[in-house]
């Protein structure tokens, strides 16, 4: 497979090291707990990416299997501060959220756990039924972000029509939610492209375009969310004041 195949999937995983260290740097700034969560999990799925591309794009020999597993890893580790931004967020005070975080982190964990006891550490068997304990765990998570944030931003939208709400706010809801469902996509189309690997040992460049495409919109979305070019916050503020003239 050529290098280039895969550059889509690297660039996605620099812009979201990239987000993730700018979001840390507003942390450090007294943002709260929040926004070190995201900052965390954003930062770490960057490496994750890199780790998961990095020997597909290079030829590094014996450590193919320990940079993909490292790349798993860390990936598995991001979905908890993913988990615990949307817990914190939009469910504080719901008791059934922990249970959630609990539950996905469990079924991340003995995925990873067995599949890795019965040597299948680059975690692409989906024969196995630890691929799927696994998957389940990275993909409803990003199912929940997309859920809350899209709902988040219905409510939103609703008091930024009142003015009591920043219609940048409102967005970044709505680009949230986006990012979530984007990543339940990515999540998707991995099924086939790791059956494909599993059988081959070697990824489609169709599959791979795809994944590539899709995580390279999310990384977009994310950018665009927490790190808001100016030009992009005022497009958004003056279709907030068109609306309120119009509502008005």
């Amino acid at each position: 497979m050529q290098a280039s195949a895969f550059i889509f999937e690297a660039i996605a995983g620099l812009v979201l090291f990239s987000v993730g260290v700018r979001v840390l740097a507003t942390a450090s700034r007294g943002a709260g707990e929040p926004a070190r969560l995201l900052g965390r999990y954003l930062l770490l799925a960057g490496i994750s990416y890199a780790l998961y591309t990095v020997p597909l794009m290079f030829e590094t020999g014996d450590l193919f299997t320990p940079i993909t597993y490292a790349g798993r890893v860390i990936y598995n580790v991001s979905v908890y501060f993913a988990l615990e931004f949307t817990r914190s967020v939009f469910r504080g005070r719901e008791t059934w959220a922990r249970g959630l975080v609990t539950a996905l982190m469990l079924a991340l964990i003995v995925g990873v756990g067995v599949s890795s006891m019965q040597g299948q550490w680059d975690g692409y068997t989906v024969s196995s039924p630890w691929f799927w304990c696994e998957w389940l765990g990275y993909t409803l998570t990003p199912l929940w972000i997309g859920i809350e944030g899209l709902l988040a931003h219905a409510s939103a939208r609703r008091r930024a029509r009142l003015g009591l709400c920043d219609p940048i706010v409102a967005n970044r809801y709505l680009l949230w939610g986006l990012f979530g469902m984007i990543q339940v996509f990515a999540s998707l189309v991995i099924v086939p492209m790791y059956a494909g690997y599993e059988e081959n040992q070697q990824f489609t460049l169709a599959g791979d375009a795809a994944l590539g495409g899709l995580e390279m919109l999310a990384a977009g979305v994310a950018w665009l969310a927490f790190c808001t070019p100016r030009y992009y916050g005022a497009w958004i503020a003056r279709r907030a004041a068109a609306a309120a003239v119009k509502g008005g």
